[in-house]
């Protein structure tokens, strides 16, 4: 590979050489250090050799001794291509032309590619960016990547980190988002159940608690609620005669954002079923595909079957259409028809096995149900009766323990009210 790649820099020559003593001509050459490549035998005592600029005049030498002789029918390499190039000056000047060209534009950056953004919108990303000097059209030897970087960490709150690449005419922003912790919501609320329930536990953090254990709740009621009524302090033993209700200031009602566990029993319910006779019909696996044309209202088929080797099938139709030109509409039309045999099939399945398998579809459907912190307490399988059908249907009710709590922020009447 590096011999025939020095022999393009310093010109090579394609040569016929004919003789009696064509092999001892190349045996000879070889032995004195000429390289030869590409050797073809192009009749007995003809043959097509390629052979390095310098090595033709000890070629000749060797044709001489040997009887052979030879012509040049073509010529290769750096030498020859600028020689050639001399002659057409315009064209050589156009190369050089582009060629400078080419390499000034290189020096400029054409794209920005933002990487990493997740919530910070690319424009603005681009927009900053442009302001500290990096946009399209900016000279690469002119930038001033870490004024950039900088820039962008002060002006952009949500960055914690920046880097740019220059690759080529592209630059690449790459950044990493801050992760902001939203500030806590302290706005009055109760907890409320999510979902129909029977009370099991109740931790409260901060509230006042309006169910106990073994309470039986719907979707929606307070089970910690945040308004809290201080308790009226017992009165004082004395003789002195108790004021009048009027004169007494009202008990302040504090609204608080109530937290707290509430863990109850929650039932959910999933239903199966399976056939003890499935019948129906399926493919076979064979398939017979009909491509037709579809021009002045006429089918043209081009590949296929004219009739169709399967006794029963379904079919699968793709038409495609030559796209509209301005106002032109061309009525053609490539149809593609896929023919695919089906046979019918009766599956008989044994009461147990159907059984197993309703259950199974139940249990699923059931279990998609759940909430990840669910916990299973027991499960409660039931065949629902049906006399004479060819179906088994059964229901399966898991009892779980959950926390049903919910947040539900008062409104604004509610805290008025209070």
């Amino acid at each position: 590979m590096l011999a025939r790649l020095w022999s393009f820099i310093t010109g090579y020559v394609s040569l016929v050489v004919e003789g009696k003593n064509l092999e001892k001509l190349i045996n000879m050459a070889v032995s004195r250090g000429l390289y030869l490549w590409d050797v073809k035998l192009i009749e007995p005592g003809k043959a097509r050799v390629k052979l390095r600029l310098n090595g033709i005049w000890a070629l000749r030498h060797i044709g001489r001794r040997t009887g052979c002789r030879f012509r040049i029918v073509g010529r290769g390499g750096v030498p020859f291509r600028i020689a050639g190039m001399k002659k057409r000056k315009v064209l050589l000047a156009g190369a050089v032309l582009s060629a400078l060209v080419i390499y000034l534009l290189s020096s400029f950056i054409w794209f920005v590619e933002i990487k990493g953004n997740k919530i910070i919108p690319r424009e603005r990303l681009l927009k900053t960016a442009e302001e500290a000097g990096l946009s399209m059209g900016t000279l690469k030897t002119g930038l001033d990547k870490d004024g950039v970087e900088k820039h962008l960490r002060n002006e952009i709150p949500e960055v914690s980190w920046v880097g740019i690449k220059i690759t080529g005419t592209r630059a690449v922003i790459e950044i990493a988002e801050k992760v902001l912790v939203p500030p806590a919501d302290n706005s009055p609320a109760n907890v409320v159940a999510r979902k129909d329930g029977l009370i099991q536990e109740i931790l409260v953090l901060r509230g006042k608690a309006a169910v106990v254990e073994g309470d039986m709740v719907k979707k929606g009621d307070i089970l910690i609620t945040g308004v809290i009524i201080p308790e009226p302090e017992p009165e004082a033993e004395n003789d002195s005669e108790p004021n009048d209700e009027e004169d007494q200031p009202p008990v302040p009602v504090e609204l608080v954002r109530a937290r707290g566990i509430v863990r109850a029993k929650v039932w959910y319910e999933g239903y199966g079923e399976c056939l003890l006779v499935n019948a129906g019909t399926r493919r076979t696996g064979q398939k017979v595909q009909v491509l037709s044309i579809r021009a002045l209202n006429k089918d043209f088929l081009i590949k296929g079957p004219r009739s169709i080797p399967f006794q029963s099938y379904v079919t699968d139709t793709n038409v495609k259409r030559i796209p509209a030109w301005r106002n032109l509409s061309i009525p053609v039309e490539l149809i593609t028809m896929n023919y695919y045999e089906v046979e019918s099939y009766r599956d008989i399945i044994g009461i147990t096995q159907a059984k197993k398998a309703a259950r199974e579809r139940a249990l699923a459907n059931v279990k998609a149900k759940l909430p990840s912190d669910a916990r299973i307490l027991r499960e409660i399988f039931e065949e629902i009766p049906a006399r004479g059908s060819n179906v088994v249907r059964v229901k399966q009710v898991l009892e779980t323990i959950e926390d049903i709590g919910g947040t539900e922020t008062l409104t604004e009447e509610q805290q008025q009210l209070n």
